[in-house]
């Protein structure tokens, strides 16, 4: 097996503080972490954390890259309405600059919904209030000039979502001038068969072919639900739909590309096992270095 050259990492919690946060960092081994940088599940703007300096410089300490946030479940940049658009633009563009004040280099966007009048048009849309919400970002930035890029994740396909085929996410990247995370449970539930003999590889490779350059990062969950069931659930790395074997082809077809977990806490030894496992899936406990 190759040389490990993916940073493994996980979703982890800030309520406690970015100090606590940074200690679960260090506990389990992560190389790369997710965060929010709000509340996920409101519109409220984030708020500037007292310890924001803590985790610019512990996580600078601990070599955490890239340093990930997710942005809120809210929002959705393909909405019919408008003015859902314009509160969606609103929110990403306040977290791609809260998100930059922290140092983080990604924010995961949900593709969001058409609402029923068409992939193409919703499309057209999300194209459109991507490149608003991060002309607004950088405006509302200010002096530092740090914002955060924005990468738009894959849906399980459900209902009228967008982007659960690769050649969709193919689509935003190249009309947006973004890059995609790919979510290996929303893939397996929309119909791309990683439990396949050799599914790992095959999966990656159709996803090289759809997006060339542009995959900016991979969410490892395991699928709680059946292959092309459209519906979404996680499981933890080895105890749900996608066999532990399908992994590594799927690693060494995404070389260099950095995974965050955001599979269901279980007790701290459970967490740690499963990043141990996920690393040696992915080439090894030693990261080296990509090219190498």
């Amino acid at each position: 097996m190759p040389e490990r050259t993916n940073s493994i990492g996980r979703h982890l919690s800030t309520s406690g503080g970015f100090a606590g946060t940074l200690d679960a960092a260090r506990e389990l081994g992560c190389e790369t972490i997710q965060i929010f940088v709000s509340n996920p599940q409101a519109w409220a703007d984030p708020r500037r954390r007292k310890d924001a300096e803590t985790f610019v410089e512990g996580s600078r300490r601990l070599g955490i890259s890239p340093v990930v946030a997710h942005a809120k479940y809210l929002i959705n940049l393909a909405s019919t309405s408008e003015e859902q658009r314009d509160l969606s633009v609103r929110a990403l563009a306040h977290e791609l600059a809260a998100a930059g004040e922290l140092g983080v280099d990604l924010v995961v966007v949900h593709a969001g919904s058409h609402g029923g009048d068409g992939e193409e048009k919703g499309m057209e849309r999300l194209v459109e209030c991507l490149g608003r919400a991060r002309e607004r970002a950088a405006g509302l930035d200010g002096a530092s000039g740090a914002v955060a890029e924005p990468v738009v994740e894959n849906s399980v396909g459900a209902g009228t979502q967008l982007c659960s085929t690769f050649e969709s996410l193919g689509e935003v990247a190249r009309r947006a001038g973004v890059r995609i995370c790919v979510d290996t449970a929303h893939a397996f539930v929309a119909g791309y068969d990683l439990s396949a003999e050799d599914g790992g590889r095959m999966v990656a490779g159709e996803l090289v072919e759809a997006v060339g350059k542009a995959v900016a990062l991979v969410h490892l969950n395991d699928a709680k639900n059946e292959l092309g069931s459209h519906r979404d659930g996680h499981r933890k790395v080895g105890e749900g739909r996608i066999p532990t074997g399908a992994l590594p082809g799927f690693f060494g077809g995404l070389p260099g590309v950095p995974v965050v977990m955001e599979t269901p806490y279980g007790t701290p030894e459970a967490d740690s096992e499963e990043m141990l496992l996920v690393k040696k899936l992915a080439g090894g406990l030693r990261k080296a270095p990509i090219g190498r």
